[in-house]
């Protein structure tokens, strides 16, 4: 039996149709994300992620010596400077212009020997109903008020500085 050029071309041609075949069903299959209900704390850690990177960048100093912008919002209580600043810093990182991300921040104290809570921030569209699943995101954020602050929580008006905790509940709505 003779073998001619002719086979062992059609032989290797054979061979790398196959392996290129196997290659891009590779990438196709990879490609697919299948969601289970086991996943689904997948899109829960993603939404934490974002809320602490959005709390992080916030409370980076402008400069050496300077506040942050999360201790000025906090200590001048500005919610609508939050929302102007936390809100875009959501989207910016999800990478959905109308993501349904919605939150609701509260600003926890020391008062006596408990703690009080005060709602800082339910920004517009804020909806109350719907908030399972929700997870939570903290920020420590030392304050240094003058006493007779006008826009204050009267339990926060202290002649002293003190460590309050921005709490953030985000969930999508």
């Amino acid at each position: 039996m003779v073998v001619r050029d002719g086979a062992t071309l059609y032989t290797i041609e054979g061979v790398a149709a196959a392996l290129l075949m196997i290659a891009t069903a590779t990438i196709v299959f990879q490609a697919i994300s299948i969601y289970t209900p086991g996943d689904t704390h997948i899109d829960d850690m993603l939404l934490e992620q974002l809320g602490a990177d959005a709390l992080a960048v916030m409370d980076m100093p402008r400069g050496q010596g300077d506040r942050t912008l999360l201790e000025e919002v906090v200590q001048d209580w500005r919610p609508d400077l939050f929302d102007a600043t936390f809100s875009p810093l959501l989207r910016e990182r999800s990478l959905a212009a109308e993501d349904p991300i919605q939150y609701s921040a509260e600003i926890s104290y020391r008062v006596g020997d408990g703690v009080a809570s005060v709602t800082f921030s339910d920004p517009p569209g804020y909806i109350a109903t719907g908030r399972d699943p929700a997870v939570r995101v903290t920020r420590w954020v030392q304050i240094h008020p003058p006493p007779h602050h006008p826009n204050l929580p009267e339990n926060l008006r202290r002649d002293r500085s003190q460590m309050v905790l921005l709490e953030v509940i985000l969930w999508r709505g």
